[in-house]
């Protein structure tokens, strides 16, 4: 089923419960957006959906707690979108306290159909860091919730956060596979100009992890979401493109490209484990089968990681092969040079057990 497309409404963070880590430290929240706005979205996107539906989005600071004027201007101008049909559904973003106390009945009654919920952490220390009021299970408790009134959930976590480690990370997200959310966020904390955490990092309170940290630990924690059966829909925040205010990175692992070097080692550590199990001596040739879009994570740089795979197994050759029907992350590895008919004789195979 072709995905509707996104009419993004950006919304300003200061008005979010204690522990938003995306708030400003001092000084007034950003104008929020009103109906026009909302209609100006949507007739961007109708523009280039080309036959598809348009979903609008209202991505950013919590919508519930926003102030209950410009709240219900806002859910009014969606609510005319969808009833004249030009936006499919809508999809708004509540904080775990928002999410339990939001009248979810009264949202649906608007076309709501997916929630997007910053659980950001499950460990209960930083939660006390980020002075957050809500409990632990609060995330969890809210995720149940929109489940039971038939909502979509999308839900993000942030590691790097002040008092997390690698260790808290992995934990999260093992706790969050154990709710199953439709999708999941994996976006790495980072300091952000005129936020509480620049604050902490300019007052040697918070050291931000390095990129290649930042790698490391969401290597582990997109991998036992997946495991789970979660579809992971982004890694890495863009401030850019995803915060009203736009604010500068002071400190942590900001890199555009960061969902494609997780993608990237993910993929790298599957290979070399599918290889290591096909391997047989004196065997110098192989072929990996893949899906499409990864074939540029299995190759690396100029195919930087694929002689290193060669390197590593001290082979002759590595051939790549694509199929649309290979799992992502699952690479097939086949003895010698497969051609088209062993490349979908083992793909069949693999599909049927």
């Amino acid at each position: 089923m072709t995905r509707p497309l996104i009419a993004p409404v950006l919304l300003p963070h200061g008005y979010c419960a204690p522990g938003c880590p995306y708030c400003p430290d001092r000084g007034q929240a950003f104008p929020i957006p009103g109906p026009l706005e909302v209609a100006e979205a949507v007739d961007r996107a109708r523009r280039r959906a080309e036959g598809r539906s348009i979903e609008l989005a209202f991505y950013g600071g919590d919508l519930w707690s926003l102030p209950r004027g410009p709240r219900a201007a806002l859910l009014a101008a969606a609510d005319v979108q969808v009833r004249r049909g030009l936006a499919q559904s809508v999809r708004v973003t509540l904080s775990p306290i928002s999410a339990l106390r939001a009248p979810l009945g009264d949202l649906r009654a608007r076309g709501v159909r997916a929630v997007e919920v910053p659980v950001l952490t499950f460990d209960p220390g930083v939660l006390r860091r980020l002075a957050a009021r809500r409990r632990p299970d609060a995330g969890r408790a809210a995720l149940a919730r929109l489940r039971s009134a038939g909502m979509r959930t999308i839900a993000h976590l942030a590691p790097g956060l002040p008092g997390s480690s690698h260790r808290t990370a992995v934990t999260s997200a093992e706790l969050l596979a154990r709710i199953r959310p439709d999708a999941v966020r994996v976006l790495p904390a980072l300091a952000l100009e005129g936020t509480w955490g620049a604050t902490h990092v300019e007052a040697g309170l918070w050291s931000p992890m390095s990129v290649e940290e930042a790698v490391a630990t969401c290597r582990h924690v997109v991998r036992r979401l997946r495991d789970a059966g979660c579809e992971v829909i982004r890694v890495g925040l863009q401030p850019a493109v995803d915060l009203q205010e736009a604010p500068d990175v002071l400190a942590g692992p900001f890199d555009p490209a960061m969902r494609q070097r997780v993608e990237a080692e993910l993929l790298r550590a599957a290979a070399t484990e599918a290889l290591r199990a096909a391997f047989v001596f004196p065997l110098r040739e192989f072929t990996f089968v893949v899906h499409p879009r990864e074939e540029a994570y299995l190759r690396g740089h100029e195919n930087a990681a694929l002689r290193r795979l060669k390197e590593q197994f001290r082979l002759d050759r590595l051939v790549v092969r694509t199929s649309p029907e290979v799992a992502p992350g699952r690479p097939i590895v086949l003895q010698g040079e497969a051609g088209p008919d062993q490349v979908q004789r083992a793909v069949g195979a693999r599909r049927a057990s």
